[in-house]
């Protein structure tokens, strides 16, 4: 089983695992099949770099549509932007829809990168700058002295 369907299968079985230091803290243990346990020891490395991954996407505003790998942030009524894992590499885009319609109107890759940080950045700089274009592109200049 890999890392990412044990975190799924654990919280369809009414637990939670959670990344604490380099140890893995599972919540309701007691719902979990043995079997499930035990996998979960077995694959503590891959849970742990998943479970930081969900932890660093969310404190960087994605909602985690499937753990480990896609993450998805709302750009404004009809943008979303993506970050995903396909194949070996991570991507991160922009669709924006027409209300109604199922094809995007308009599609910009933001990142691609083998490592997730670097396109979760990537992604993160991506909010920043419309951000700031929606602000009216002022950055005010602090004297110092």
């Amino acid at each position: 089983m890999n890392a990412a369907y044990l975190i799924q299968t654990a919280e369809q079985s009414g637990g939670q695992l959670l990344a604490e230091g380099e140890y893995i803290r599972i919540v309701n243990i007691k719902r979990l099949p043995v079997s499930l346990v035990e996998a979960i020891k077995s694959q503590k490395k891959n849970l742990l770099k998943i479970l930081k991954q969900n932890e660093k996407a969310e404190k960087a505003g994605f909602v985690i549509a499937l753990t480990g790998e896609l993450y998805t942030q709302t750009l404004g009524r009809n943008s979303v932007v993506y970050v995903e894992q396909i194949g070996s590499r991570w991507e991160a885009w922009r669709e924006t829809h027409r209300p109604g319609k199922k094809k995007p109107i308009h599609f910009k890759i933001i990142a691609a990168s083998e490592e997730f940080e670097y396109v979760l950045l990537k992604a993160k700089n991506y909010f920043d700058y419309i951000e700031q274009k929606r602000s009216g592109g002022n950055l005010k200049k602090v004297k110092t002295g």
